[in-house]
């Protein structure tokens, strides 16, 4: 049985007499399923490439070859692997990764050469059946394509794969709703076969029906590895409905696998200047709104005459004129009682402010934000509610930490402990230092305690 994820044993797995195309593609789901993982193959190739270069027995630095070449591959180095499982080409399974690197560089004439060679200890291999069929319709021979993957539809006619790569045959040839069809049957046979989700996405994408599209597209990067075009289309779709926090995160988790994708740094780039512009745009909305308040002439409401003889005299005509006098002032004038000085603080009231706020404030644009207090950390309930970036956020839930209260009890040696990386701790620190608050203490004394002792 293959080795699980918590007990992922790269030595076991990539052991030449045991390799086989199951235990690769096991061990790439892995390695994309966890940071860890990811980096325990790393280090192994890093490892690898050095007794590479130090190996002078041949065999064994053929077998070496053949371990980096699949795993280069695995990592997305296709064309070191390349060079790497050129030298092992003789072997089958060496033979079959060079073709897989060979179609991802768009050289389908020597893909094609490699998976034949490969297919020739079985001829009726189902899988490199189906990665010829794919290889010749990227080459363009859609038709030949179709023969192939149309000779096992009785013996596989239950496989997720071969439904695929028919409906993409069929898309090719523009037949559209059968090729639909036959990626709605792949995801009924295996309902993650992230290939056929991102069909059925980018064809509901093309035909503008965003939220089914949208649905798809979320069901594919749910899956492991991920796959960077839903990320990137669902990114634009989120941008397009106005979701730039989501659209922003879906780039960011392409830069984390890919960090010089050309098209997620530039989306990204994009969606957070679209989502500064929308909050600036809302701003500037409430702040006319708010103008249009203070401009509301005292004549609009039923006062006393007295009152509103009093403030005609006063020169006082609207509300913004209310705010820039005090009680005392009003009161000091003639005929202006207690009375009329309710009635004044009661219309104020009503639309939120209060006789002399500019003189308080300073400043008119202060009047609406400082009508309440600002909201102080313990009313927070979540960190997401928090200015963290969309990675710390999903550091910090990755380590169980979705309450500040929770995340003000930790010191920073224990998110050190739990993972937290030093750029996020600062981050961290310098959102709570914001709201007056900060990470707890370290709790030198028990450590002081022990030094005293030992004295």
């Amino acid at each position: 049985m293959i080795t699980a994820v918590a007990d992922l044993d790269l030595d076991k797995l990539l052991e030449v007499e045991t390799l086989s195309r199951e235990t690769v593609a096991h061990l790439k789901e892995q390695v994309y399923s966890s940071k860890e993982n990811r980096e325990k193959l790393d280090a192994k190739i890093n490892s690898m490439r050095i007794d590479l270069k130090k190996e002078h027995d041949g065999a064994k630095a053929k077998d070496l070859a053949l371990l980096l070449g699949i795993c280069e591959w695995i990592v997305g180095n296709v064309k070191e692997a390349s060079e790497l499982l050129k030298e092992v080409k003789s072997r089958k399974i060496g033979s079959y990764y060079l073709g897989k690197c060979y179609h991802e560089l768009g050289d389908y004439a020597q893909a094609l050469e490699c998976f034949e060679r490969a297919k020739k200890a079985d001829a009726e291999e189902f899988d490199i059946c189906m990665n010829i069929a794919e290889t010749k319709r990227m080459a363009g021979n859609i038709e030949d394509a179709l023969e192939i993957i149309k000779s096992f539809s009785q013996s596989h006619g239950n496989s997720a794969e071969l439904h695929y790569q028919w409906g993409y045959c069929l898309d090719a040839l523009g037949d559209y709703d059968e090729a639909f069809n036959h990626y709605e049957q792949s995801i009924q046979i295996d309902q993650h076969c992230a290939k056929s989700l991102f069909r059925c996405a980018f064809n509901y994408d093309l035909n503008g029906e965003d939220e089914k599209a949208i649905e798809y597209y979320e069901k594919c990067i749910n899956l492991c590895p991920s796959h960077t075009n839903a990320y990137i289309n669902l990114g634009l779709l989120y941008e397009d409905k106005g979701n730039y926090d989501d659209a922003v995160y879906c780039f960011e988790m392409v830069l984390d696998a890919e960090p010089t994708n050309p098209r997620a740094l530039l989306f990204l780039k994009d969606a957070r200047s679209s989502g500064a512009m929308y909050y600036d745009e809302e701003i500037s909305k409430k702040q006319g709104k708010e103008s249009e308040v203070l401009n509301i002439p005292i004549s609009d409401f039923e006062l006393s005459v007295r009152s509103k003889n009093c403030l005609e005299k006063m020169n006082i005509r609207t509300l913004r004129d209310l705010t820039r006098i005090t009680e005392a002032d009003l009161l000091s004038f003639k005929n202006f009682g207690e009375t009329s000085l309710n009635e004044i603080k009661a219309i104020l009231t009503q639309k939120g402010l209060r006789l002399g706020q500019v003189l308080e404030s300073g400043s008119e644009t202060e009047l609406f934000t400082n009508k309440t207090p600002e909201k102080k950390i313990e009313t927070f309930y979540t960190v997401s509610e928090l200015e963290f970036s969309t990675r710390c956020r999903n550091v910090l839930s990755k380590v169980g930490i979705e309450t500040v209260e929770d995340l003000i009890e930790n010191t920073e040696m224990e998110l050190d402990q739990k993972g937290v990386n030093q750029d996020y701790i600062d981050e961290i620190k310098d959102v709570l230092s914001k709201f007056g608050l900060s990470l707890k203490a370290n709790d030198n004394s028990a450590a002081d305690l022990e030094d005293n002792d030992e004295e």
